[in-house]
């Protein structure tokens, strides 16, 4: 336990007489804290360490007030110090104790109070609540005290009302308002009241019923300058009658007033429902803009997706494309043909010609050269295309010669063709070949160039 802790440690440091020490100490503070109260309490209240009955000389059991009063008075004449000169210190200290117990015996709540503590001694915080509530409590009834107060606060209002009121009868605010009544009552206005059409007894009765008037109207100071608007009449008698007023108007207009209510409640359902039904149109519309919303969405998802495939597709197909190019070009790459030529072209500088050389199966193939050389239709050229190595050790390369691309180098010339071609037969083939789609820009060039020369 926390105590047995606490004390194994007192031992380990303090040793036996550190042990002593804390336990005195222990006791004076039980001491201090539990009996000292009760000495206290025994030493303030009531009759101190002296039973009140005792020093009465009554018996608690069977006393009755008649009897504490008995003998009251005469242990007082008993013990009176003008009667008892010779020792008078201990018989003034004698009466004080038996005019104490009687204070505490003849007051039935004080009475109760010590007899409970009596039987209760150990009961200090209560026994000293109930002594000081029997002993101090206020000896007059809370009725006059209500009373009193209401009553200061009464006189408090009617002369705070009064002083306001003198205060508006003397205010500038008045007078004109008195001035304005007077030119209501005159005929001729304004020219009638400087012309001396009310007379001063004229003038003093219209005061005095605009001044009446005012002190009905509840927003006017003169409204409450009168005693029947403090607190205690208006508790008396205004506030209780306007209740029974109010009570009856409310019994004899009951069923307006359950047609008023009804009403009210129709009213309210109605107003009520058309909210709802706003609110539920509100939600419809706000649904179906949702749901639209929704639609567009997907819609455009879809679309986005259809178009993502479809260059996804494109891309698949452009880069198989470009692979069977990349293919096709590797394998002509550094390759060295044999062909026929099939068209010449003069360039504009001098001594060189833009050529077309088919090869392979029926001269499907075509490749574009520029050589510096005369060369006549239908002969047969050895073409070293781009990447292959000349005897000379240099590689061809794709050049730009004179304004024109030339895809490789010109080997070699052999014999013309024994049946050479006629222009009007190329030309033919050349067109038939561009109608189906086939040749490159620079093929394209030499055709025209070849149409325009025949």
């Amino acid at each position: 336990s926390p105590l047995s802790g606490a004390g194994a440690r007192r031992r380990v440091v303090g040793g036996g007489h550190g042990q002593g020490t804390m336990r005195l100490c222990d006791r004076l503070l039980c001491f201090v804290v539990v009996l000292a109260p009760a000495w206290l309490v025994r030493a303030e209240m009531y009759c101190g360490d002296a039973n009140c009955y005792e020093v009465l000389g009554v018996d608690r059991a069977t006393v009755d007030t008649a009897g504490i009063k008995k003998a009251y008075r005469k242990l007082s004449l008993q013990w009176h110090p003008d009667k008892n000169s010779d020792k008078k210190e201990e018989a003034t200290a004698k009466f004080q104790q038996i005019a104490a117990a009687y204070e505490v015996l003849s007051d039935e709540t004080v009475k109760e109070a010590y007899d409970y503590f009596l039987d209760h001694p150990e009961e200090h915080m209560y026994n000293r609540m109930r002594y000081y509530q029997a002993v101090y409590q206020p000896k007059t009834p809370l009725w006059a005290v209500l009373l009193g107060m209401m009553l200061v606060g009464s006189c408090f209002q009617y002369y705070h009302w009064n002083e306001r009121a003198k205060a508006f009868m003397e205010s500038p605010l008045l007078k004109q308002l008195i001035e304005d009544e007077y030119l209501r009552n005159c005929k001729q206005g304004r020219y009638g009241y400087q012309s001396g059409e009310l007379t001063p007894e004229k003038k003093e009765e219209i005061k005095a019923a605009f001044l009446e008037q005012l002190a009905e109207d509840p927003d006017c100071p003169l409204f409450s300058a009168r005693w029947s608007r403090t607190i205690i009449p208006c508790l008396v008698y205004h506030w209780p009658k306007d209740s029974i007023l109010w009570a009856h108007w409310r019994w004899t207009e009951r069923a307006r007033i359950e047609a008023e209510e009804r009403a009210a409640a129709e009213e309210a359902a109605r107003i009520a429902e058309e909210a709802r039904l706003e609110q539920e149109e509100k939600d419809r519309i706000q649904a179906e803009k949702d749901a639209k919303k929704a639609k567009n969405a997907a819609f455009l998802a879809e679309k986005l997706r259809a178009e993502e495939e479809k260059r996804q597709r494109w891309a698949e197909e452009a880069e198989r494309e470009a692979e069977e190019e990349r293919k096709a070009a590797e394998s002509k790459q550094g390759q060295t043909i044999n062909g026929k030529v099939m068209s010449v072209d003069e360039l504009r500088k001098k001594g060189h010609f833009l050529i077309e050389v088919g090869y392979g199966e029926n001269c499907q193939e075509r490749v574009q050269i520029v050589a510096d050389r005369p060369v006549q239709e239908g002969q047969q050229a050895t073409i070293a295309l781009e990447g292959a190595t000349l005897p000379d050790g240099k590689v061809v390369k794709r050049s730009k010669i004179a304004g024109e691309w030339s895809e490789g180098a010109l080997l070699s010339l052999g014999a013309a063709s024994a049946a050479p071609v006629e222009p009007e037969e190329v030309v033919m083939a050349a067109e038939a070949e561009e109608e189906e789609g086939g040749g490159g820009g620079g093929d394209g060039k030499a055709r025209q160039r070849k149409k325009k020369k025949g």
